[in-house]
């Protein structure tokens, strides 16, 4: 009398198994869902060399205003600089943005300090991040809000990419915007900046996780392994 209490259970039991793996939703697995050329390669450091142009150290000069280094410490050096200033990056990611440089690239909290000699007015510049899917460089301003200081032409990914050294390398121009350059004139009280002219030019050397299939990750195709290098020298040393 009892198998058929039994065997309702066992096809109870049955019904509701298989309706449960019926509702599941598939789990595809990393590997597919992860598309060549969408990845991004975190960065492990490197640095960034910046210098302004010429011109606009000339016109600085002329109105009174200084350039100095400001440290990890936000300590502004009693020397001044030549225009020129060194940064570390410490962290950021890169990817392949429609065949450009696409990510993010957070240098050190040093910076840069624009000194009027005549009335002692100071602007700090420090906390650089650059936006490489937007072609931005932002920073903070004496400590307060950050601004897009300038833009700069995003280059192309197969041209910036050593994948033997696992490296991005960036050599490119930057235009100040004229919110920033509205900023940086009432901190300082001169008219040394105007939008849309240059202000910094910066070499980039970052080091990417070596342990990623750079090709792959970054959708380059053949031929890339020493195209950073060789885009790079093409450039040539900015002066």
């Amino acid at each position: 009398m009892r198998a058929r209490p039994l065997a309702t259970a066992a096809v109870l039991a049955l019904t509701t198994a298989l309706l449960a793996a019926a509702a599941a939703p598939a789990c595809p697995s990393a590997a597919t869902t992860r598309l060549a050329g969408n990845t991004e390669v975190p960065v492990r450091g490197g640095s960034a060399r910046f210098n302004a142009p010429p011109a606009l150290l000339a016109a600085l000069r002329a109105r009174g205003v200084a350039v100095a280094e400001i440290d990890t410490h936000g300590q502004i050096s009693p020397h001044y600089s030549t225009g020129g200033m060194s940064l570390g990056i410490r962290s950021g990611a890169v990817t392949n943005s429609g065949g450009k440089v696409g990510g993010e690239l957070r240098f050190t909290r040093a910076g840069i300090a624009l000194i009027n000699i005549k009335t002692k007015k100071v602007a700090r510049v420090t906390g650089f991040v650059g936006n490489l899917s937007q072609g931005t460089l932002s920073a903070v301003l004496n400590r307060g809000a950050r601004i897009t200081l300038g833009t700069f032409t995003r280059p192309r990914i197969n041209a910036s990419i050593d994948t033997e050294a696992a490296a991005l390398r960036m050599n490119t121009g930057i235009t100040v915007t004229a919110a920033a350059a509205a900023r940086l004139n009432a901190a300082l009280g001169t008219t040394c900046f105007r939008g849309g002219g240059p202000l910094l030019h910066v070499r980039i050397d970052a080091s990417l996780d070596p342990s990623v299939d750079l090709p792959t990750a970054l959708n380059l195709g053949h031929g890339a392994h020493r195209a950073g290098h060789e885009d790079q020298e093409a450039h040539g040393a900015w002066a």
